[in-house]
Formats: C-alpha cells, sequence, structure tokens
C-alpha cells in the first residue's frame, strides 16, 4: 500500500486556496498524523484523498491508482471516519454495522465475528448499542463511526479527528488498537490536535501551516533538537505571534 501525492491543490472559488502545491508520500506500514491549526487544511487533504471532494489541481494515486481510472477498487481497500457524521441515526449498533458490512460484501460469518469483536472492543454496555444510534452521546457515535471504518480491514485507514469526544480511556484504547493494525503495507492517515494521543501511535508526521506542508518526515526527526514535548516541536513550525499577557490581565 502507498500514497502518493503531487503538486495537489484545492480552491473553492478559483481564488482563494485551502491547500496549495502540496507533494508528500506515504510508505506502508505508516501512521501518518496530519498536525496544523485550525483552517490549516488537515481535513480538506484527507477528503482528498478519499475522494469526498476532488482536488482542483494536481494528482493523487494509491497503490499506483487513480480515482479516474480504478474508484471501486481503491476505495474497498479504504476505510474513513471523516469530520461528517456517518452514523445513521435510526439504527443501532449492530444493524448500522451489518448495512456498512453489506456494502463492502463481506462474507456474513466474518461479518458477525467482526462486528462482535469490534463492539466488545470498543464499548462497554452492549444493552445501550441496542438503542437508536441518534440517542447515542458524541462519544459513542465517534466510536461506532470507528468501527464501521475498519470493519472489512482495509489496507489504508483515514481518521479524521478520531481521539475527539472520547473519554481518556477510550483513546488509550484506540491508541492500543492503532498500533496493533498497523501491520505491513497497512497505512493509517490521522489528522488530530491531540498531540499526547499523536505522541502514542505517530510514526510520521505532517504538518500543514498556511496551506502548504512544512513538516514532513518521521516521528522521531519531528522532536529533533527540540526541547521539551511534541508541542514545543509543533509551534517551531506554525511560529504563532508573541503572547500578550497584557490582555489576560486585561480580561481576568
Amino acid at each position: 500500500m502507498s500514497v502518493q501525492l503531487e503538486s495537489i491543490s484545492k480552491s473553492y472559488d478559483g481564488k482563494l486556496f485551502a491547500v496549495e502545491n502540496i507533494t508528500f508520500s506515504i510508505p506502508g506500514d505508516a501512521v501518518y498524523c496530519l498536525l496544523g491549526s485550525n483552517g490549516s487544511g488537515k481535513s480538506t487533504l484527507l477528503n482528498i484523498i478519499a475522494n469526498i471532494i476532488e482536488p482542483t489541481t494536481g494528482q493523487l494515486t494509491i497503490n499506483d491508482h487513480s480515482y479516474a481510472t480504478a474508484p471501486l477498487l481503491i476505495k474497498q481497500k479504504m476505510g474513513v471516519q471523516s469530520q461528517f457524521n456517518q452514523v445513521i441515526g435510526e439504527l443501532n449498533a449492530f444493524d448500522f454495522l451489518s448495512w456498512i458490512g453489506l456494502l463492502y460484501n463481506m462474507p456474513q460469518p466474518e461479518l458477525l465475528t467482526q462486528r462482535r469483536n469490534l463492539l466488545a472492543y470498543f464499548f462497554e454496555e452492549e444493552e445501550d448499542l441496542r438503542k437508536p444510534a441518534k440517542t447515542y452521546s458524541s462519544g459513542m457515535q465517534k466510536k461506532l463511526a470507528i468501527c464501521a471504518a475498519v470493519l472489512h480491514k482495509p489496507d489504508l485507514l483515514i481518521l479524521d479527528e478520531p481521539f475527539a469526544n472520547l473519554d481518556p480511556v477510550a483513546c488509550h484504547k484506540l491508541c492500543d488498537f492503532i498500533s496493533a493494525y498497523r501491520a505491513s503495507q497497512r497505512i493509517i492517515l490521522i489528522s488530530s490536535h491531540d498531540l499526547l494521543y499523536v505522541s502514542k501511535v505517530a510514526t510520521h508526521i505532517g504538518i500543514l501551516h498556511k496551506k502548504a506542508l512544512v513538516f514532513n518526515d518521521t516521528a522521531s526527526h519531528f522532536t529533533d533538537n527540540v526541547e521539551g514535548s511534541i508541542d514545543a516541536a509543533l509551534l517551531k513550525y506554525l511560529n504563532p505571534p508573541s503572547r500578550d499577557l497584557s490582555l489576560i490581565e486585561s480580561i481576568v
């Protein structure tokens, strides 16, 4: 499995670009984490890779295939948990995952086994899962969306802010799952602001800043020559303006 982006740009009105001239590749056996400030283009880039939106310019290839020539072949090997609400509120967790399994034409025994194991791992109370998904908390809906994304064991797994709305126990479970799921030739692509959990799972890191990719390397190189934790390394690349402490004093 491999992902290659060549000069990818996305403009919504012909003038304002969300991302501009992005070029990088992701090797197999990688957990690639996209970092950046709000509005830096992380979700836009993930949505382009997932074919939720199309780039304005540039080329995207996944396993040497493009969406123009082999869209089904790519999507059969991909799982996506996006920023959009993917859960069907009228279905309970069991029925929703069964529906997802039918979309991917999973054999019934495999579907039932995978559904049971995923729900047992990510959830504690089966009784709650028998209720319509629209009654679930935001955290429960997020976990169900993640289960749906990995149900068919995709080779490319895309997770957009997967740790948001999850409690600390669920976040640690997800970290353990991501580390175990990463196997030869599998790629996990994550966008997240949760640096604590990114530091636990990332093998590669990319930083988007002002529509451009300003860092693209291994996680170990990310913190080279930087004192402190991963957030100190991130601030080095984002270069935020100096904090005006006088404003804080005037507010409080």
